[in-house]
């Protein structure tokens, strides 16, 4: 069965803020700036501070937990200062929680673009290649072409999550790993610190953990008793049983005026006052998608959650009774607005 696709929509100007992106609705805090090594450590020396952990769910430093990843505004971890090692910055811009990208120049004037995100899920084949070592923590380097190159830095082994840099120059741009190690290396280091953070509005999730808010209660009806979680990156997690799949999502999005996430969308009450916007989609793999606003600004850009109910054609299933009676079981859970 297809693992759901993660997706995040960009939320225009609402995620610029003095010149660093924050997600619709999160103020920021400023931290201590901290003074970055220009120099890039790719040696395979270990930071004796960052010591490799297979353990389930456990960083390889306590700095890159997840519950302190999800705060972490990534934009912090490329500022212009360390930026301006390698190159020119542009604006910034922002689709998600966790992405930060910045289309620059480098010092020769040529296209550099980068876009950073933090607590990526790596897959286990991108984890046996992390063989490098940058800034303390395994490295994986993947080259495509001379002006293509994606870095992970490796903050968790199990599941595998990474702090990951995509580099691109351009079909006529110059070498992409290069520099993309020495923003990597600056990033690395600004997380281990102070680096700024999110200030979540009421009502937001973006501290939640999306594997641990879901009760098994809440699964075993579609998945039955010993349904198997799956988390993808720091805002979603899906589950998987007989035929059937399930997935819980927290994002940030422009919120439409008319509820219309999608052209199928109608509007559903959950009970307590609470409207979910759910649509029912018939493709090969037939799922009901039901979504709950969770915070909104004046200009429209906003978080939500999104519940997904999934199966195989012929497996009898009201996905749609299904999703709505996973949102009501989660609901409390969720902070409220």
């Amino acid at each position: 069965m297809p693992r759901f696709r993660a997706t995040a929509v960009v939320a225009a100007a609402a995620l610029l803020m003095a010149g660093c992106a924050t997600g619709p609705g999160l103020a920021k805090t400023n931290s201590p700036r901290r003074t970055v090594q220009a120099g890039v450590d790719t040696t395979t020396t270990t930071d004796p501070s960052t010591k490799p952990s297979s353990d389930p769910g456990k960083p390889v430093d306590p700095a890159f937990a997840s519950e302190r990843l999800r705060l972490v505004n990534p934009c912090a971890l490329i500022e212009k200062d360390l930026l301006q090692t390698v190159g020119t910055p542009s604006r910034y811009s922002s689709s998600s929680y966790t992405r930060c990208s910045n289309y620059m120049k480098d010092k020769s004037g040529k296209t550099l673009n980068l876009t950073l995100d933090i607590g990526y899920s790596l897959t286990s084949s991108e984890l046996k290649k992390a063989t490098k070592q940058v800034a303390g923590l395994k490295l994986a380097e993947q080259k495509l072409n001379n002006t293509s190159c994606f870095l992970s830095a490796v903050t968790q082994e199990n599941p595998a999550l990474a702090v990951r840099l995509q580099v691109s120059t351009g079909t006529e741009g110059n070498e992409a790993c290069e520099p993309g190690l020495k923003v990597l290396e600056g990033a690395v280091r600004k997380l281990k610190g102070n680096p700024q953070r999110y200030t979540p509005p009421k009502g937001s999730p973006v501290e939640v953990d999306p594997c641990a808010v879901v009760e098994k209660s809440a699964l075993s009806p579609v998945l039955g008793a010993s349904p198997r979680p799956l988390p993808f990156g720091l805002h979603q997690c899906s589950w998987s049983g007989q035929s059937a799949q399930m997935q819980i999502e927290f994002r940030t999005t422009r919120i439409p005026k008319d509820g219309k996430f999608d052209t199928r969308s109608v509007e559903v009450d959950l009970g307590g006052g609470v409207k979910g916007y759910q649509a029912l989609k018939e493709t090969a793999y037939p799922s009901c998608e039901l979504v709950l606003v969770r915070t909104k600004d004046a200009s429209d850009a906003g978080e939500i959650v999104e519940f997904t109910v999934a199966g195989l054609k012929e497996k009898q299933l009201d996905r749609c009774a299904a999703v709505q009676a996973f949102a009501k079981a989660v609901l409390p859970a969720l902070p409220q607005a």
